[in-house]
């Protein structure tokens, strides 16, 4: 009686730890693929290679890349979430839904910029994708271009630089 009880019990509470959501921003310092992107993100472990503030894999397509916000959290299809983490003077808002193999994902990163005056910067990412149980989902991509005048010797010329951030999702049951 103890074992069907007990049985019943873990059959009710499964579902609430039914998988795991692996969801993180990259940002690197050129322009970068996505058909190249896709493919390494199939061969490798999101929560492995983000696991620092720098990427850490052995894929041409994902090194020297800056993590910017990473984080695990339980998660089930047909569910929404929405989660709140601070570490130091960051604050990331996490908010989304996984449902019918779909994952809608909003994340704004709020920085403090000068210590104790209250100024802040606000970076918002968002996606949504097709998001299979397995292997590692580009979820967003985004690509910037700046140009900044560069003086050398007195002579200016405009200096190019090319930034792509990617939206990462990986779910594991």
């Amino acid at each position: 009686m103890k074992l069907l009880s007990f049985l019943l019990c873990l059959a009710a509470i499964s579902p609430v730890f039914a998988g795991q959501l692996d969801v993180a921003v990259i940002q690197f310092a050129d322009d970068k693929n996505q058909a190249e992107l896709e493919s390494a993100l199939a061969e490798v472990r999101l929560a492995d290679i983000t696991d620092s503030d720098r990427t850490r894999t052995s894929a041409p397509a994902l090194k020297n890349g800056t993590v910017l916000f990473d984080q695990s959290f339980p998660a089930t299809q047909g569910t929404q979430f929405s989660t709140s983490t601070r570490l130091g003077n960051t604050r990331a808002d996490v908010q989304g839904s996984l449902s019918g193999g779909r994952l809608d994902v909003s994340i704004a990163i709020q920085e403090g910029i000068q210590a104790g005056l209250r100024n802040f910067q606000k970076r918002n990412y968002a996606g949504a994708s097709s998001l299979a149980a397995g292997p590692a989902t580009l979820i967003s991509i985004r690509r910037v271009q700046t140009s900044a005048p560069s003086v050398v010797k007195g002579q200016s010329t405009p200096d190019k630089q090319a930034y792509t951030m990617i939206l990462v999702a990986q779910f594991t049951p």
